[in-house]
């Protein structure tokens, strides 16, 4: 259902600057209202399709055990499908809210509010999975690279990396327009746009729910868009080599990425230390 809504200001963004060893890293609480809202409608939407990939690109490589981490593992619906099947998981994401949520999905889980693209980890894994686009979150090629650099450092040699990422064509043909969610205890009206000139789509909510009285919440989400060529460079530079992108759908499975592709599921691996 469309609900027109009149033109106003969305509330900027925030995001609380820690430290992690000596470097600053963010923690990212304009997820957290967010976070009850993706839980909602959102987080079992598209693992059925991201584990259905995972199961062609990752598991294939993992031993029964395989230690794997879950990046930006929002809500957790992903990392308690990863658990199920016996791996030893931990998860990761900038939003304390998201793994509040999270902690409910996959008990059991180890989970830990951190930077991806600073985070540090005690163990080494078999494999690391980023879903959901999580990623296009990531606003500069920059700081793309320094989530792989991280990823790269927590694998074991020979661990693959499996991510996916919305690409241009997939904000020009669904961030563009207004949609609402109405039930009985939340209401919520959503502007997506894309910017072509910056690459940067912008995902704006507001969100009316029913604890103690009506309550109402505005947030405002961005995403980048990377063309193909520069995210394997991005990963080649990270050291991660085999690099290879792929279109998926549950009817057709894993074909090329091709001018239209509106998503690609990228695999790397990490063949050998860095000097």
């Amino acid at each position: 259902m469309l609900i027109s809504v009149s033109n106003k200001k969305f509330a900027v963004p925030v995001k609380r600057v820690y430290n992690i060893g000596h470097m600053k890293a963010e923690r990212y609480i304009e997820y957290d209202p967010f976070a009850w809202l993706y839980n909602k409608h959102w987080g079992y939407t598209f693992t059925p399709i991201a584990m259905a990939a995972i199961e062609k690109l990752v598991i294939p490589n993992l031993s029964p055990e395989a230690e794997v981490l879950d990046l930006c593992c929002g809500t957790g619906q992903m990392t308690g499908m990863l658990q199920q099947r016996g791996y030893r998981v931990t998860g990761i994401d900038g939003s304390e809210k998201m793994l509040s949520y999270a902690r409910e999905n996959a008990p059991g889980v180890i989970f830990k509010v951190d930077d991806a693209r600073f985070f540090m980890t005690e163990t080494h894994f078999d494999a690391v999975v980023c879903v959901f686009d999580s990623l296009n979150h990531i606003m500069s090629i920059e700081d793309l690279g320094e989530v792989f650099k991280s990823v790269y450092r927590a694998l074991k040699a020979g661990g693959v990396f499996v991510f996916d990422m919305n690409l241009e064509a997939g904000y020009k043909e669904r961030w563009n327009g207004i949609y609402g969610i109405i039930e009985d205890d939340h209401v919520c009206i959503i502007r997506n746009s894309y910017d072509a000139e910056y690459r940067t789509g912008r995902f704006e909510a507001t969100l009316f729910r029913m604890e103690q009285g009506w309550q109402r919440n505005d947030f405002t989400l961005t995403q980048r868009s990377y063309p193909e060529w520069e995210i394997i460079n991005s990963l080649s530079e990270a050291g991660f080599s085999a690099n290879e992108a792929y279109e998926f759908s549950l009817e057709q499975g894993l074909s090329e990425l091709a001018p239209g592709s509106q998503r690609g599921f990228f695999r790397c691996i990490k063949q050998t230390e860095m000097g």
